[in-house]
């Protein structure tokens, strides 16, 4: 990895990034992105995990495919060029598994149609995902995916936007519904003695 990959997109991610979470206020969230790469301002309590080439390196050292966090604790996470050449195994199940019922992803990676991508990796760039791929690795999770229609075309269009930003919601739970069961009603015995008027 290059001393500071990505580092030309940087002002790109930094606008792309906080309009991705306009109007979504998690509780907190959860950022994951390689160590060279600065973080994109957001008014938002965060949480960093950083990575090299070897999985995480900061605050701990894991494989990203096996994050030493709780399952169902995290509200959202960030994930920042995760899908960089060279990097192994599938984070995305793990990532899944942390973040909570309902819980929101955001995933960031450079396109590899766009110029500024080939400038900062050259050949590696065609390891990167496509927008349509980008999609469908979320969506194989079955995510629900949401983003604003502008920017699902523009994404389509190749090498329009330098960077790929996709918005996801893990799928909440769904309430658990008891039946009611119904007892049969008992009839309850005479309280008093039977009355034995008779009429006039």
């Amino acid at each position: 990895m290059s001393p500071s990959p990505f580092a030309a997109l940087q002002s790109v991610e930094n606008h792309l990034v906080p309009a991705a979470f306009d109007g979504l206020k998690p509780e907190w969230l959860l950022e994951i992105a390689p160590a060279t790469s600065p973080s994109p301002s957001l008014a938002l309590d965060r949480c960093r995990i950083l990575f090299n080439e070897a999985g995480c390196c900061w605050p701990f050292q894991s494989r990203l495919d096996e994050l030493p966090l709780d399952s169902e604790s995290v509200p959202a996470v960030l994930l920042r060029h995760l899908w960089q050449p060279g990097l192994a195994g599938d984070p995305m199940p793990e990532v899944l598994r942390v973040l909570k019922p309902g819980g929101l992803m955001v995933s960031v990676s450079a396109n590899p149609w766009h110029a500024g991508a080939w400038r900062e990796l050259g050949r590696s760039a065609l390891w990167l995902p496509s927008w349509p791929h980008f999609q469908l690795l979320h969506a194989r999770l079955r995510l629900e995916l949401s983003m604003p229609p502008r920017a699902h075309w523009r994404g389509l269009v190749p090498g329009l936007n330098a960077v790929l930003v996709l918005v996801a919601r893990k799928p909440a739970r769904p309430a658990q519904v008891r039946p009611i069961r119904f007892r049969r009603p008992a009839i309850a015995p005479p309280s008093g003695a039977v009355s034995q008027c008779r009429a006039a």
